[in-house]
């Protein structure tokens, strides 16, 4: 299991990566591409970008992204967009065959 190494700050390392975030009281995850951490008004952002093919019909890849850290409640971390895209299938053809 690869284990995400953590930056001087003790946040996650995500440099290179695609992170799924999953919010408090939202039903859907939010996939960020290359995040990198950023302060903003006194709150700790993780911002990126919506990768292509992420996002339904893609309607926002491309868009640039932020996610309050303190509203996530859990994250999955992927080598790549291509990663992610293959897990989702698997788990879309799961929730189908239920």
């Amino acid at each position: 299991m690869n284990s995400t190494r953590h930056n001087k700050t003790g946040l996650p390392d995500f440099t290179n990566k695609v992170v799924s975030v999953s919010i408090a009281g939202e039903e859907d995850a939010r996939c960020v591409d290359h995040p990198k951490w950023e302060t903003q008004g006194g709150r700790l952002f993780l911002v990126g970008t919506v990768p292509h093919g992420c996002s339904t019909n893609d309607w926002c890849g491309g868009i640039a992204s932020a996610v309050a850290w303190e509203a996530v409640t859990d994250y999955l971390v992927f080598d790549s967009t291509e990663q992610y895209q293959e897990r989702l299938r698997v788990y879309e053809g799961k929730k189908r065959k239920r």
